[in-house]
Parts: structure tokens; C-alpha cells; sequence
């Protein structure tokens, strides 16, 4: 009896365990450091607690790479920055009794440095923001139509050549995951123009990583990747007049890239003439 009442005073310790509690730290930062932690959120759906977590990732300017609300995982990404690479956040839920548990990983990258505490800081207001009950269902509700900005980025044709590259060497199969329905706008030269079904092709001038003013460090990689924009129909004579080294500025959608080509391509891209 004694062994019982001991076993169910540690299961409620177990699951009464805040998620600062239930934080830990394993790796180090030669191979790359993973951070996680835990709640369990009393009635609480798998699917609805995805929906939440959908909506707390677009507030927190999340990226939402995948998304299974049946099988209750996510790969949510913090983008990619002068301060850091793309940082994966791997989310799990499971059913548990009548409520969710609910499993955040956050990894970083042999080579990044972050204070646990402040890592135990992201992940628990994350977790935290995760309600049961009612208010989970209205909050489900709304997290689910939740949409982020599709605000284009800015971005030098090189200065994106070069990021996509470093990505390829880390994980190339993440690249269409993390790009899918993001809009650029690129700046840089023409390298030529072509025809690509009904469409025309423009791609960026980009040169070779010997060529470049900065040469690739020892850990850098040693290749470009390639970036081209399919036009939109309405621009077609726009394009074909383009010449040379002419300068652009294009804005269109992520539409496909090519690990072994080493291209990415934009969709329905348009000048900007400003």
C-alpha cells in the first residue's frame, strides 16, 4: 500500500511539474546543443492544441515548416538572422487522459552558443501560451485562421545566394519547407534571359565563390547557389528588352529549388520600377 501511495504521489509531482521544471539541456556546443521541455494542459485536444500552437508561432514570427495536427507534430523554425542560422523548433503532442502533453525542442547548430535560462525563457512562453478547457477551444479557434505577414523581403541577389548556400550544406531538404510561399524582392544584375514555356526567365549575375570580393573562409561553402525568376505573363515584353549586367529589382514567390543544380527559382515575379 505504502509503494502505491508512493508511486501515485510521484506520478501527480510528474505531471503537476511546471514546464521550468520539467526543462533540461543535452549536448554542447562543438556537436550542437538541444533544449527542451513539457506541459500538460488538462482538457485539451492533440488537434486543438496544434491549432493553438499554429497561432502562437505566427504572434511570435515563427515560421510553420510542417504541420500534423492527426499525428500532433510541427516543425516551427526561428528564420535565419545576422545573429543566427535558422533554429528548429520540434513540437510533439500527445494525448494525455483528458488534456494534452505537450513536448518543445528547440536545436542549435554545432558551433551556437544560448544561455539555458534564456532558452527555458522561449520554450516556457511558448508552452504557457497554451490554454484548456473553453478558452482552449476559442483559442484553437482563432489560432488555426491565424496567417503571418506576406510582407516581400529585401534582399541582394548575392546576400541570398550566399545564405541559401550555407542552408544546402547544412540541410538541403528543409530549403522548399522554409521557402514555401515566402516572397523576395531581389536586387542584382542580369546574367540573361530566356524563354521558360509561355514565360521568360531572367537570372542574376552571380558570381562564382572565387570570384567573389570576400572568398569563402575554410568552413564556408565552396558553391553559389543560383537564383532565377520565372516572369509574370503580363511582364514577358518587359523582359525580353532587359539586357546584360542591366540592373533589376524583381519581387515573386518561392516557387521550386534544385539541391543538385544548386537553383532556386521565383514564380510569377514583377519588376519593380521604382
Amino acid at each position: 500500500m505504502k509503494l502505491i501511495l508512493g508511486l501515485l504521489v510521484m506520478s501527480a509531482t510528474v505531471f503537476g511539474a511546471s514546464c521550468e521544471e520539467r526543462f533540461s539541456k543535452s549536448g554542447n556546443p562543438l556537436t550542437g546543443t538541444k533544449y527542451q521541455s513539457s506541459v500538460l494542459v488538462p482538457q485539451l485536444s492533440v488537434v486543438d492544441a496544434i491549432a493553438q500552437l499554429h497561432g502562437i508561432a505566427v504572434g511570435k514570427k515563427l515560421d510553420i515548416l510542417t504541420e500534423d495536427a492527426a499525428n500532433g507534430t510541427m516543425l516551427l523554425e526561428d528564420r535565419e538572422s545576422m545573429r543566427h542560422k535558422p533554429i528548429p523548433y520540434v513540437v510533439s503532442v500527445a494525448s494525455e487522459g483528458d488534456g494534452a502533453s505537450i513536448n518543445l525542442l528547440v536545436k542549435l547548430n554545432a558551433g551556437a552558443l544560448a544561455k539555458a535560462e534564456d532558452a527555458k525563457k522561449e520554450i516556457c512562453s511558448i508552452l504557457g501560451l497554451v490554454k484548456g478547457g473553453d478558452e482552449g477551444t476559442l483559442a484553437a479557434e482563432q489560432g488555426a485562421k491565424a496567417t503571418g505577414s506576406k510582407e516581400p523581403r529585401k534582399v541582394e541577389a548575392l546576400v541570398l545566394s550566399l545564405e541559401l548556400a550555407r542552408q544546402t550544406r547544412d540541410s538541403a531538404e528543409s530549403i522548399p519547407l522554409r521557402y514555401k510561399d515566402r516572397v523576395f524582392t531581389v536586387s542584382g544584375r542580369v546574367k540573361y534571359v530566356m524563354k521558360d514555356g509561355n514565360a521568360y526567365r531572367v537570372a542574376f549575375d552571380i558570381p562564382e565563390p572565387n570570384d567573389m570580393l570576400i572568398k569563402p573562409g575554410p568552413l564556408d561553402p565552396h558553391f553559389k547557389i543560383d537564383i532565377s525568376c520565372v516572369m509574370a505573363l503580363s511582364q514577358s515584353a518587359w523582359a525580353i528588352a532587359l539586357r546584360e549586367r542591366e540592373k533589376v529589382k524583381l519581387t515573386g514567390t518561392f516557387l521550386d529549388f534544385d539541391q543538385f543544380k544548386k537553383v532556386m527559382w521565383l514564380g510569377e515575379c514583377k519588376a519593380d520600377l521604382h
